[in-house]
């Protein structure tokens, strides 16, 4: 009986075994993808108010929105790693139709140090009705690797974590003077579907939401996706945000955000400054989940000509 009991205790070990792996890969998400500082403050809710370089992350049709033309720079600390990123985005040199471009590196750290990969996206975007409604969209190439993978002679690629192109597209609608609604497609290609080391990390996520507000003044903005690749069956991504522009120069932001794939409640906060010429912006994101864990800070700069 006790040999009866031990070979079924094994039998049942190395069922779960597989299974227990497969929801710590889904607990982790690998790697981290910039979404903008502005963005992180406010719950990554951007969806119906997105502008300049954040559109080419949350909708390309923000880039024309307005007219404008800025250039971006920032730095993100995540618990995986370092994001250095930059962008521009320019509707005023071309009112008819607005465009953008971004990059991002990212460089993995102590348990992820042997990760590193490159995020490429540009975007297009019209206004249909001037300041109204806009149509955008946008692409994106990704190359993530592994050092940690063994290297095969003559496959470049054995070491590849995941790449590929991918799509986006979107629409932004103004009602009256204070009420935007925005929809999106995002990630429309998926490489990492097919990948549990990196699943859930560039989903196909198809949404919209609401924003309430002006910039002059305060933006209060809602979004809700439902995320079609990273699991078998659908799962629902949502976020809410605040932004308060005090004295007529800084910003103040805070916002929550649910990832459903893994099972993420975030909160997140930030701040800026703003001139006619610059700005600065800082945002923090905290996992519940992981309280006790420092989360993701970002930092950037924006130029405006």
């Amino acid at each position: 009986m006790t040999h009866q009991r031990a070979i079924v205790l094994i039998a049942i070990l190395l069922t779960l075994a597989p299974a227990a792996t497969a929801t710590a890969q889904q607990s982790d998400p690998l790697p981290e993808t910039f979404s903008g500082v502005r963005p992180t403050g406010m719950g990554n809710a951007l969806t119906p108010v997105a502008a300049g370089v954040d559109s080419l992350y949350h909708n390309p049709a923000g880039l024309a929105r307005g007219e404008m033309y800025i250039l971006d720079g920032a730095f993100t600390y995540t618990p995986q790693g370092g994001l250095l990123s930059a962008g521009i985005a320019d509707s005023k040199t071309n009112p008819q139709i607005a465009a953008g471009v971004a990059y991002s590196y990212y460089f993995g750290s102590e348990d992820h140090a042997d990760l590193s990969g490159h995020d490429v996206r540009f975007a297009a975007a019209v206004p249909v009705i001037p300041e109204r409604i806009s149509i955008g969209v946008g692409g994106r190439y990704m190359h993530f690797s592994d050092a940690s993978l063994p290297e095969i002679p003559d496959d470049e690629d054995s070491q590849v974590l995941f790449k590929g192109l991918s799509v986006d597209v979107g629409a932004m609608f103004r009602v009256g003077e204070l009420v935007h609604l925005g929809v999106t497609g995002q990630n429309l290609i998926d490489p990492c579907r097919d990948n549990a080391r990196c699943r859930g990390s560039v989903p196909t996520r198809i949404g919209g939401g609401f924003g309430l507000g002006t910039v002059t003044s305060f933006q209060f903005t809602g979004q809700a996706m439902v995320d079609i690749t990273s699991a078998d069956d659908p799962v629902f991504d949502f976020g809410v945000g605040l932004e308060y522009l005090a004295a007529n120069a800084i910003p103040l932001r805070v916002g929550f955000e649910r990832r459903g794939f893994f099972d993420r409640n975030l909160i997140t906060a930030g701040f800026g400054w703003r001139s006619q010429a610059a700005g600065l912006d800082i945002s923090y994101r905290h996992d519940l989940n992981q309280s006790s864990k420092f989360g993701y800070v970002a930092g950037g700069f924006s130029v405006y000509f």
